[in-house]
């Protein structure tokens, strides 16, 4: 009886060693090449099934539960998404600041994380390139919130610029209208 009972213990044990090794787990990767900043879509990610491992604890587990996030870091296509890597809003850029935008009246808001360029209508002064469209005065803006009413009762947007182009951005709001142009250089 003893013996009998060990046997099946050990058989047990073994079993789940076995079922352990094999155990699976899907988690989403990357469909292709992702830069930092982008807002992730559903051709973006795709789900893969691997051996279930610790280290992927914080591993998304769906494609719903990227779509929509935006990329904290570079990701390569294959690279497994995890909860580090991908956030609401994008991150900052090194040598960038966030300001307030005011833009043009009727200009409908664009998604978190798009980049824009950012025109003035006045003409050109300082660092400012002039564009048949108008003075370019940030050429790649990262919007990072919804529009919002200001203090004043203004619809401003946070941007992400470097801090020369902010410095331009916030003289040129002071004398005109800016607008935002999608496919920013």
């Amino acid at each position: 009886m003893l013996l009998a009972l060990s046997v099946g213990v050990a058989l047990f044990c073994t079993l789940q060693c076995v079922a352990l090794a094999t155990a699976t787990r899907q988690a989403v990767v990357a469909a292709r090449d992702l830069d930092a900043g982008l807002v992730i879509a559903t051709g973006d990610v795709e789900m893969v099934e691997m051996p279930d491992h610790d280290a992927l604890r914080h591993a998304l587990g769906c494609p719903d539960d990227a779509v929509g996030l935006v990329t904290q870091t570079r990701i390569e296509k294959g690279d497994i998404l995890l909860t580090t890597d991908v956030g609401e809003l994008p991150q900052v850029p090194e040598h960038h600041t966030v300001i307030d935008v005011r833009l043009g009246l009727g200009q409908h808001s664009f998604p978190i994380g798009t980049a824009v360029e950012l025109r003035s209508t006045q003409a050109c002064a300082d660092d400012a390139r002039a564009s048949p469209e108008g003075c370019v005065v940030s050429s790649h803006a990262v919007v990072m919130a919804q529009p919002r009413l200001d203090d004043t009762g203004s619809t401003v947007t946070q941007m992400a610029m470097s801090a020369v182009e902010a410095l331009q951005v916030l003289a040129a709001q002071e004398h005109g209208t800016l607008i935002a142009a999608r496919g920013a250089s």
